[in-house]
């Protein structure tokens, strides 16, 4: 075909298919590529030993570890370090 004969074309489809398999290789094996679940019922926090656990009505990711849940109309500020979301 004559598509193919045009060397511009063929360079072009060689480098989208060179960024798109190391775009796959550098996710690692236990990743995702694109995480779509964002829906969670509640946080379950431990804070020096007391156990906090949230039903979360909204909730926010913020850069870094933190996470803003609300909660029965309260807001908390929150580590991620020491926390888990968890889909009921």
């Amino acid at each position: 075909m004559k598509i193919f004969k045009n060397k511009k074309f063929i360079t072009y489809i060689g480098i989208v298919i060179a960024v798109i398999f190391c775009l796959l290789f550098m996710t690692g094996c236990n990743k995702q590529i694109i995480d779509l679940d964002y829906t969670y019922d509640k946080a379950i926090c431990n804070y020096s030993g007391t156990k906090l656990e949230l039903k979360i009505d909204k909730w926010k990711d913020y850069d870094g570890e933190q996470l803003q849940v609300k909660s029965n109309g309260k807001t908390y500020l929150l580590s991620a370090n020491n926390c888990y979301l968890v889909d009921e």
